[in-house]
């Protein structure tokens, strides 16, 4: 507990479902994990707006926010921070990008041939995530790359009610 702490950084995420019951993820711009879109609030933005806004800046995907699935929080002692990440379920009514929420950036379909928009790339390389892709609850738990946070590979899928993950220190 030795940890100098000199910030406090609120982050939104969200859990996207599409109407398969299949899982949006992100994969981070250096392609080390999976993880959920999600981001740092804006200067008086509250959680749900940041939330809507987060999905439409890293996957171009329009989401319905729903209720809350789970609270986490990280310690940093490299970058001295303390980061507490509130995190929503959420639906997308249209499963794959839009126009709308992409905001002039471009999106190429990365899927198999009979679902292209199983997975896409979004063109911007100066964007938090270089990919994403819905993956159903099996798929998850197979993953050999890394999924952050590690219960989404089980334990989230289901809305059994909001729930505290604990605090992690990070080095």
């Amino acid at each position: 507990m030795g940890e100098q702490v000199t910030g406090i950084r609120v982050v939104a995420r969200v859990m996207v479902f599409n109407a398969g019951g299949e899982l949006l993820l992100c994969r981070s711009r250096d392609g080390s994990a999976w993880v959920l879109p999600g981001g740092t609030l804006d200067p008086g933005e509250d959680l749900r707006t940041a939330a809507v806004r987060e999905a439409a800046e890293e996957a171009g995907v329009a989401a319905e926010v729903g209720p809350l699935a789970y609270v986490q929080e990280f310690r940093s002692a490299r970058r001295s921070e303390h980061v507490v990440e509130i995190v929503f379920r959420a639906a997308a009514p249209t499963g794959h990008p839009s126009g709308a929420a992409l905001a002039g950036r471009a999106a190429e379909p990365a899927g198999p041939a009979d679902r292209p928009w199983q997975g896409w790339r979004i063109q911007d390389p100066d964007g938090p995530v270089r990919e994403c892709r819905w993956f159903t609850r099996a798929e998850v738990a197979a993953l050999s790359e890394p999924v952050y946070p590690e219960e989404l590979r089980d334990a989230l899928w289901e809305d059994g009610g909001a729930v505290h993950l604990g605090l992690i220190h990070l080095g």
